[in-house]
């Protein structure tokens, strides 16, 4: 009697051991900025304030890594998921490609286009 139980028992573990090793696939999440680079196609600013700082991070407070002056057109990449109020101007933070050097830039400071053609076009009549 006590070996048919322990017969038992051993075979509950056994299953429970079996099924709760097996290999099951685990996905990552991914998380792509709200306007992704993988549509296919860049839109383009024009820098309208007349120094334009580009930063680290999209924080008022983050590093400054350059200023871009007016009428230089910008690669917009994405932009980030909330609007934002600095100076009581509400506007999203884009980020962009400015002439190989990435950062953020806040949004009230920049016409966006379409096109880079409509983008040199606009820089022309502000300069």
């Amino acid at each position: 009697m006590v070996l048919k139980i322990l017969l038992y028992i051993l075979f509950a573990y056994t299953l429970i051991f079996n099924f709760s090793c097996t290999n099951k696939e685990s996905y990552k999440k991914i998380i792509l900025p709200p306007d992704s680079i993988l549509k296919g196609h860049s839109n383009w600013g024009v820098v309208t304030s007349n120094y334009l700082r580009l930063r680290q991070r999209p924080a008022k407070n983050s590093e400054v890594l350059t200023g871009i002056p007016k009428g230089m057109i910008v690669e917009i990449l994405s932009n980030t998921e909330k609007m934002e109020i600095l100076e009581k101007v509400t506007a999203f933070w884009y980020r962009i490609n400015f002439d190989g050097l990435y950062g953020w830039v806040f949004g009230a400071y920049i016409e966006v286009f379409n096109t880079r053609q409509e983008a040199e076009s606009y820089s022309k009549e502000i300069r």
